[in-house]
């Protein structure tokens, strides 16, 4: 008989190779429960808190740690060791009193960048399509797994790969960046991941060929990336703390 759900568990060979684990060093790793990010493109919790803060050596001090209360994400206290965390998430450690937020890093793949305390209050989402529900109203789905309602009217300024600046956590619309030549862009996946730099051109896809942007840096370099893995951070400077600033 065949299984009804996915495989609870995961070995560390298995596991993305940005995750700060010794991948000899034991068999098994956190799986993260399904949520807002795909297993490939997150961090579970108690690894953050484990690995990377270094609060604490083993499961049950990480559990203990975050049943204290202590850890918010994007506002919000986790207590789950398997809490899927990922692109743009706002970590609070509230009794070491720090805050990092998720941000991919050349070369590095998504990392924790600690940033000011007044980041926390907002984060940046990218809206991954608009559909239309009930009464006429429309939905954009964000990359994290938000959904936000607006009106028809409401919505008409919002296009699919435009950033929104929301506030943490009761997710109200703080600003709107466009997805156009001249911002700021980010590069979220692929060989140039944690790059950043002014949106120079886009080029439309084929059948054949994803639609592609070409990125200018601070350094005059100009490179080549697909349109999906851009993710826009500002206009005339970045509205978030990037690794690199």
């Amino acid at each position: 008989m065949g299984h009804k759900s996915g495989v609870k568990h995961l070995k560390r060979l298995a596991t993305p190779s940005f995750w700060p684990l010794h991948r000899k060093e034991h068999a098994w790793a956190p799986k993260p429960h399904a949520g807002a990010h795909r297993s490939e493109a997150c961090l579970p919790l108690g690894l953050i808190v484990r690995e990377e803060t270094k609060s604490a050596t083993t499961r049950r001090e990480t559990a203990q740690i975050l049943a204290g209360g202590n850890v918010k994400i994007d506002g919000r206290t986790r207590s789950d060791v398997n809490c899927p965390v990922g692109l743009m998430d706002v970590v609070e450690f509230q009794d070491a009193n720090l805050t990092y937020r998720i941000l991919p890093v050349h070369r590095r793949g998504l990392s924790l960048i600690r940033i000011p305390k007044d980041e926390a209050k907002f984060k940046l989402c990218k809206i991954m399509d608009r559909r239309t529900a009930r009464k006429g109203t429309m939905q954009l789905i964000l990359h994290d797994g938000r959904t936000i309602g607006l009106s028809k009217e409401e919505a008409a300024p919002y296009a699919t790969n435009d950033t929104l600046r929301i506030s943490l956590p009761t997710q109200r619309i703080l600003s709107h960046i466009p997805f156009q030549k001249s911002n700021l862009a980010l590069v979220v996946a692929g060989r140039n991941q944690g790059k950043n730099g002014k949106v120079i051109e886009m080029q439309n896809g084929t059948a054949t060929r994803p639609a592609m942007v070409t990125i200018e840096d601070s350094d005059g370099n100009r490179f080549d990336t697909v349109k999906d893995y851009t993710f826009i951070v500002g206009t005339d400077k970045t509205a978030i703390k990037l690794e690199t600033s």
